[in-house]
Parts: C-alpha cells; sequence; structure tokens
C-alpha cells in the first residue's frame, strides 16, 4: 500500500497571490488603453474638418486620467491633484456650453490609493482638501448639470476614501496580528532554548555529581586494595567489596537518570525516587569505607519538611563536598552538619585534612570559583533557591562548605 500523502495547503485568495509589480502593471496596462483611445479620439478629431475646441479640450482630460491612472501607486497625492484637474478641466471647459464627461469614478482610483497608504489624519486633510475644491467648481459653474457633476465627484471621492481608510485600518488589524504571531513564536523558541539549557545544565550537574563522586571513591578503594592485596587479603577484599558497592550504586543512579531522560521506555527500576537526606548515612558509609571518617550531625527541625528538590540539591551539595574531602584533603575527617538559623537552613561541610589547597576559594568575592566545576554545580544548586554559597580554606586548617537556604525557599509546604 502507498503511503498517504500530505494533503495539500489550501491556496491563498486571489488577490492574495497578485503581486505588487502585477498590480503596477495591471494600471500601466489600464493607463496605456486610456492614452490609446485618446490617441485615437485625438486623430479622428484632427481629421475632422468641423472639430471644435471643447472636442479637443477631451483629449487632455482623458490624458491627465491615463498619467493619473499610471503613477497611482508609486505618488498617489500626485495622481489624485492631476485626476483632480482633469476633472476640474472638464467642468470649466463645459462652463461653455459643452457637455462634460468628468471621469468620475476614475477619481476613485487615486483617491483609494492615498487614503489606503496614508495615516488616517493626513489623509482626511487631503480629503477635505477635495471636496472644497469641488463644491467650489460646483458653486461656480452656475450650470445645474455642471454642478450635479463635480457634486457627484465629491461623492465619489468621500466613498473612495471611506473604503481605502478601511483597508488601510484592515491592513494595520492583521500586520498586528501577524506581529503579535511571530512575537509568540519568537518567545516560544526562546522558551524552548532556555529550557533546553537548562536541561542540559542539570544533566551535567547530576551526571559529574554522580560520576565524579563514585569514580573518586572507586579510585582510592582500587588504589588501596591493591597495595595490601598481599600482605592483607582481608583488607584487599574489603575495597573491593567497597568498589563493587559504589559501582552498583553509580550505575543504578545513572539508570535513574536515563529512565527520567527516557521517560517509561525503561520500566519501573529506574524510577526509584531521588535521593535525599534520608540516604546521607549511605553515603556517609561509602565515604568511611574510602578511609575517610565522616560525622554527621543533622539536627535541623526543618529538614522533615524540605521539598523533594531542596532534599536532593542538600544531598548532591554534601557528596560533592565529600568527594573533594576524598580527592583533595588527604587524611582528614569530615563533619556534616545541617542546622537551622533563624529563616535560613545552614548546610556545613567540613574537614580538617591538609591537602584542600588544591581548591579554590569560592565566595561574593570569587564567583567564578576558579573554574572547579563542583563549586560552581553546587552554588548553581544554592541559587536556585535564592540562597547563599561559600567554600574556602579555614583558618584552623582544612576546607568548609557553607550553604544557606531560605526556609521558606526550600519547604515543602
Amino acid at each position: 500500500m502507498e503511503p498517504l500523502s500530505e494533503p495539500a495547503a489550501p491556496r491563498p485568495p486571489l488577490l492574495h497571490r497578485v503581486t505588487p509589480g502585477q498590480r503596477q502593471l495591471a494600471d500601466w496596462l489600464l493607463a496605456g488603453l486610456l492614452a490609446a483611445l485618446d490617441g485615437l479620439h485625438y486623430l479622428h478629431l484632427a481629421a475632422s474638418v468641423g472639430a471644435t475646441g471643447a472636442e479637443l479640450t477631451t483629449v487632455v482630460v482623458w490624458g491627465l486620467a491615463a498619467v493619473s491612472i499610471a503613477v497611482r501607486r508609486t505618488s498617489p497625492p500626485g495622481a489624485l491633484v492631476l485626476m483632480t484637474a482633469a476633472v476640474l478641466f472638464d467642468v470649466a471647459r463645459g462652463v461653455g456650453g459643452a457637455p462634460t464627461s468628468a471621469p468620475d469614478v476614475l477619481l476613485a482610483l487615486p483617491m483609494y490609493q492615498v487614503s489606503s497608504t496614508t495615516p488616517r489624519g493626513p489623509s482626511l486633510a487631503v480629503l477635505g482638501t477635495e471636496l472644497v475644491v469641488l463644491v467650489t467648481a460646483a458653486a461656480a459653474t452656475g450650470a445645474h448639470g455642471l454642478a450635479g457633476a463635480a457634486l457627484a465627484s465629491a461623492l465619489v471621492a468621500t466613498a473612495s476614501w471611506f473604503v481605502g481608510d478601511s483597508v488601510r485600518v484592515r491592513r494595520v488589524y492583521v500586520a498586528g496580528l501577524a506581529e503579535q504571531a511571530a512575537q509568540r513564536q519568537r518567545e516560544a523558541v526562546e522558551r524552548a532554548q532556555r529550557s533546553r539549557a537548562e536541561e542540559r545544565l542539570q544533566i551535567a550537574r547530576e551526571l559529574h555529581d554522580v560520576v565524579a563522586h563514585s569514580l573518586s571513591v572507586i579510585a582510592v578503594q582500587s588504589g588501596v586494595g591493591r597495595h595490601v592485596i598481599d600482605a592483607n587479603p582481608t583488607e584487599a577484599k574489603r575495597s573491593l567489596a567497597a568498589v563493587e558497592a559504589t559501582s552498583r550504586a553509580a550505575l543504578d543512579e545513572l539508570r535513574r537518570m536515563l529512565g527520567v531522560l527516557r521517560g517509561a521506555d525503561l520500566g519501573p527500576a529506574e524510577r526509584a525516587p531521588a535521593p535525599g537526606i534520608a540516604n546521607l548515612d549511605r553515603l556517609a558509609d561509602q565515604v568511611r569505607s574510602a578511609g575517610v571518617p565522616v560525622e554527621l550531625d543533622l539536627a535541623s527541625p526543618s529538614a522533615s519538611a524540605l521539598s523533594p528538590a531542596a532534599e536532593l540539591s542538600v544531598y548532591r551539595i554534601v557528596q560533592e563536598a565529600l568527594t573533594n574531602v576524598v580527592k583533595h584533603a588527604g587524611p582528614a575527617t569530615a563533619h556534616v552538619c545541617l542546622h537551622d538559623d533563624g529563616s535560613e537552613l545552614v548546610l556545613e561541610v567540613r574537614d580538617d585534612g591538609v591537602g584542600t589547597g588544591a581548591l579554590p576559594a569560592y565566595g561574593a568575592e570569587d564567583p567564578g570559583g576558579g573554574g572547579h566545576h563542583g563549586l560552581v554545580g553546587m552554588h548553581e544548586r544554592v541559587a536556585l533557591f535564592d540562597g547563599t554559597f561559600a567554600a574556602g580554606p579555614r583558618p584552623e586548617g582544612g576546607f568548609a562548605v557553607v550553604a544557606r537556604f531560605p526556609v521558606d525557599r526550600v519547604s515543602a509546604a
């Protein structure tokens, strides 16, 4: 079976398919037709012995009308002046008793062009001037028929102005709708770009925290096992067991992250809840298995009411800080303290090691963090809740990481 083809897009209306060049060409053709007829009329009059001056002036009237039509798009005011001159010339010719041929209908074209392309104020002024000229001409003729012709031209000009102004207003309205649609589309694209950037940043933070912590513990335990495997096989087995446990935990977290990214494709195993404060004990055990003693002090009453996102941020900050202790502090003891300080929840991770000089200070005076991605990631997690973050060497030795969260921003209520 052949695949179904997509339905063809509907064709726009005929007037929307006509290009400006085609419209200009139509005006030139109409002007050329009038000029050709006018020229034939002139040749006929020239060949006639009894041709009068009034008949010859008809050639001038329709010649002006032809030129007006030809230039009405490029110069609407000029076209209106030419057409008005043709009407007045024709009315003035009729004062002598000759019948008029005032081109009332053709007067509508330049007036429409003026009102459809000019703002309402200036176009109203043009219409008022036109009406004054035509009514004055009608009053000056003194002949009922000629006055009626001039007044008819005034009515045609007024009706053409209303039509052109309505078209202009509709064009402005449609252009406004199109601009609004384009603006909404631009905003949607910007939102999508910001969303993608935020998602990439969040994924980068999660991957960094999971992989860096796990690989640091694995590296330390592998080194211990390699050094003691001959002299102390029991200790080597404990190191390998820690490597295995850490690897499995890292794989579980990576699978959970992939499950979130892929949706429901990976099944329920990848939908385990994100780690939080309740998982800090297990995290501390992993770090202890790497040879770094960890003391936990989770005495904050606010900690039991944190939102899942806030719990994840606290867990990741502790994880990254303890990873830095394992990697940089050397022989050290880590202290994790979570307590309340007025309206703030304070998380502090400090150590008494001697090797933390490899880490730069990080705080309000050094927002760049020396390019250390772990410190940058911790700061970004705190900033999500309008908190403050600082990290740097302690005067008494070691390194400290301090994150302060507004309780009202991290509470689940």
